[in-house]
C-alpha cells in the first residue's frame, strides 16, 4: 500500500508508527523524565537548509561520538543521532513540504522519533552506569563495532547515489556524481524527503540488524527488532511513493 494510499484511507503507514513508537516507549522509559517539543532532547534547534544537510549533520555527530565500551551503548548513541535527523528531515517537510501524504507521514515522525531521543537518554544513562557489555578485543566485539561504523560510513555515498539517481531519471544510462549538485538535492522537497528518508532508514536497519545480531541488551534487542519491521515497512512505502511521483523537478 502506498504513503497516499494509507493516508487517505487512515490506515497503516501513520497506525503501524504510532503502535511502534508506544512500545518502544515502554520497553525505554523506565527512569525517564521529561517530554519532548520542538527541540526538548532532540538536538535539532532550527531546520537545515536541506534534507541532505540533516543527513550530513547525522553522520558528522556519530563520527564524533568517543569510544564505548559497551558496544550497545554505541548503538543507543547512534541510533539517537539516527533518530534526530529524523526529527530535522520531518521538521523541513512539515515547514516547506507540499504533499499532503507525506506531510501527515513527517507529522507523525516527527512528534514519535522526539519521544524516542527522550526515552533513548533514558537508556543512556542506565547503560552507563553498567559494566562493559563485551571483553575488549574478541572476534565478536570487533564485528559489532565495525558492523556499527559501516552503517554510519556508508550513509553519505547511499545518499548521494539516490539523489543522482533521481536527477538523472529511471531510464538514464548515465548517473552523474557531483556532491555539491547533489547536496542541493532535487529542487523538491517532498522528493528529496521521500528519497533521503530511504537511506536515513537503510541506515537504521543496518544499526538495528547489528544490534539484533551481537548485541546483548535486551530492551535495545526489542528497539531494534521494532526498528527494522517498521522502517523496512515505510521505505516500501515511500518507494511507492516515488514510483507515483516519477517527474522530475528540475
Amino acid at each position: 500500500m502506498s504513503i497516499s494510499t494509507t493516508v487517505h484511507r487512515h490506515g497503516s503507514l501513520t497506525a503501524r508508527t504510532v503502535a511502534g513508537g508506544v512500545l518502544v516507549l515502554a520497553l525505554l522509559a523506565g527512569g525517564c523524565h521529561g517530554s519532548a517539543d520542538e527541540t526538548n532532547g532532540t538536538g535539532v534547534h532550527e531546520l537545515p537548509p536541506t534534507m541532505m544537510a540533516a543527513l550530513h549533520t547525522m553522520v558528522e555527530r556519530s563520527q564524533s561520538l568517543p569510544p564505548a565500551d559497551n558496544l550497545d551503548l554505541y548503538f543507543a548513541l547512534l541510533l539517537r543521532e539516527n533518530h534526530r535527523a529524523a526529527v530535522a528531515m520531518s521538521a523541513l517537510e512539515l515547514n516547506k513540504g507540499q504533499d499532503p501524504a507525506l506531510r501527515a507521514a513527517a507529522e507523525h515522525i516527527n512528534h514519535d522519533h522526539q519521544q524516542l531521543i527522550v526515552s533513548l537518554e533514558s537508556a543512556n544513562r542506565r547503560l552507563r552506569a553498567l559494566p562493559p557489555s563485551f571483553p575488549e578485543h574478541t572476534t565478536q566485539s570487533e564485528r559489532f563495532s565495525r558492523l556499527l561504523d559501516a552503517a554510519t560510513s556508508g550513509l553519505h555515498p547511499a545518499a548521494h547515489r539516490t539523489i543522482a539517481r533521481l536527477e538523472a531519471g529511471a531510464d538514464s544510462l548515465r548517473v552523474r556524481s557531483n556532491q555539491h549538485q547533489e547536496d542541493a538535492g532535487t529542487g523538491s522537497i517532498d522528493r528529496d524527503f521521500a528519497a533521503l528518508l530511504i537511506a536515513h532508514h537503510q541506515n537504521s536497519i543496518t544499526l538495528a540488524r547489528a544490534e539484533l545480531e551481537l548485541g546483548r541488551d535486551e530492551q535495545l534487542q526489542q528497539v531494534a527488532y521494532l526498528v527494522l519491521q517498521d522502517q523496512q515497512r515505510e521505505i516500501e512505502q515511500l518507494q511507492q511513493w516515488l514510483i507515483q511521483h516519477p517527474d522530475k523537478a528540475r
